[in-house]
């Protein structure tokens, strides 16, 4: 696991990189592979109101790949104790990650350009109901439900 420290990369072990996020003090880049020459780039935000945030970039990926790290980052959602507020799969880029920061987060009602998908808790996915026509809904399990446009499932 690389860590980008002022643009740098930095080579840090796993009880490090859990001692750093535990803190909660700075946003953190992280990069790791999935093979020899396949990376992912992560990034981690920590809000002082209480949640995190991070944004997983796949490109470069095999589709193979992309459904693996997908499949990775759902089971985790599904499966921690602190509960997951939301996953937006963005596997085209059509809306800016950030966008979905005020609307996952707040109570801003303009939705960011519809993506493959967002998987949510029950309430954000009825906000997103309401406000995009022609989505379809379907348990992930736990707490968190898939919503996809109708015409994709």
């Amino acid at each position: 696991m690389l860590l980008d420290i002022e643009g740098e990369q930095v080579l840090v072990g796993q009880e490090e990189l859990g001692r750093l996020l535990d803190l909660r003090i700075a946003s953190l880049t992280m990069q790791w592979w999935l093979s020899a020459d396949t990376d992912v780039c992560d990034e981690y935000v920590y809000e002082p109101f209480g949640c995190e945030i991070q944004m997983l970039w796949l490109d470069g990926l095999y589709p193979e790949e992309v459904r693996l790290v997908e499949s990775a980052v759902i089971a985790a959602a599904t499966q921690r104790s602190v509960p997951t507020r939301a996953v937006v799969v963005d596997r085209r880029g059509i809306s800016d990650p950030d966008d979905w920061d005020s609307f996952m987060l707040y109570d801003e009602v303009a939705v960011p350009r519809f993506p493959e998908s967002v998987i949510a808790q029950e309430s954000i996915t009825e906000k997103l109901m309401r406000a995009v026509p022609g989505l379809a809904k379907e348990s992930v399990g736990g707490h968190l439900t898939r919503l996809a446009s109708a015409r994709q499932t």
